[in-house]
């Protein structure tokens, strides 16, 4: 039986059968189509801890490091999205401009510093190298929704189940804000005002009432109140006297 011999270049999986191979003899000048393993693995890739040093040819990819997590993406996978974040690194001339779009950078290894959440960049990153973005079931979607802002990726990459998710979620958060500001509204604006000759009557009835000095008619007003209890009050102490008590005792008799 023939055995299978390794190709350089090859990953040690792939192998090709020598030229005893039977399909060889049947198939002669045949050539072994090339194969597309690795693919997405050379359009982002995952490296290893802070103290290896990734095999990376800085000119033509970049470095970045996210939450911890370091990833190597080829310039040319960025340049199908001209409006990332990422891809933006790419234009900076200074480290003013190169501030303005990550929280540090290491010169000397060329590795660019973002304080986000490695999770969701897992997420952006599957799909800058397979064109499938999909909602992180761990997280928000409302936050994932922000990450995806920052990182400047439309949310109608998202694919349809997830994009609906979003919407939903969305409309439910704008309803909630609806809520809350006519509330707020309602709040500020005190009770309603009826405009009806009723409605302005009992308006200027409930101010005379509740404010004395909201006008002279207040102040009556108070000043009627005030002595209609102390009267009460008086007649209340003058009905508990002994001699009063006397005299009702003998109405009462008779």
């Amino acid at each position: 039986m023939p055995m299978p011999s390794r190709v350089s270049g090859l990953h040690p999986r792939h192998y090709h059968f020598g030229s005893c191979s039977p399909l060889s003899q049947l198939l002669p000048g045949s050539v072994e189509p090339p194969s597309i393993k690795g693919l997405y693995y050379r359009r982002a890739r995952k490296v290893g801890a802070l103290d290896a040093s990734p095999a990376a040819d800085l000119k033509k990819e970049i470095l970045v490091n996210v939450g911890g997590r370091r990833y190597v993406l080829p310039w040319s996978t960025l340049d199908e999205f001209p409006l990332s974040r990422l891809s933006k690194l790419k234009f900076c001339r200074n480290h003013e401009e190169i501030a303005q779009l990550c929280d540090d950078y290491d010169e000397d290894n060329q590795e660019f510093f973002f304080d986000r959440s490695p999770s969701a960049f897992g997420m952006i990153v599957s799909f800058l190298a397979a064109g499938k973005l999909a909602l992180l079931r761990e997280m928000c979607v409302l936050s994932f929704q922000e990450e995806l802002t920052y990182w400047g990726i439309e949310e109608a990459n998202l694919e349809r189940c997830c994009r609906r998710k979003l919407t939903k979620k969305l409309e439910e958060l704008a309803e909630l804000r609806r809520e809350e500001d006519l509330l707020r509204q309602r709040e500020a604006c005190g009770p309603a005002v009826d405009s009806s000759r009723c409605g302005l009557f009992m308006n200027w009835l409930r101010e005379m009432v509740e404010n004395p000095q909201s006008g002279l008619p207040g102040k009556v007003f108070a000043c009627l109140s005030i002595l209609f209890v102390a009267t009460t009050a008086v007649s209340l102490c003058v009905s508990t006297m002994p001699d009063m008590r006397a005299e009702e005792d003998k109405v009462s008799g008779f």
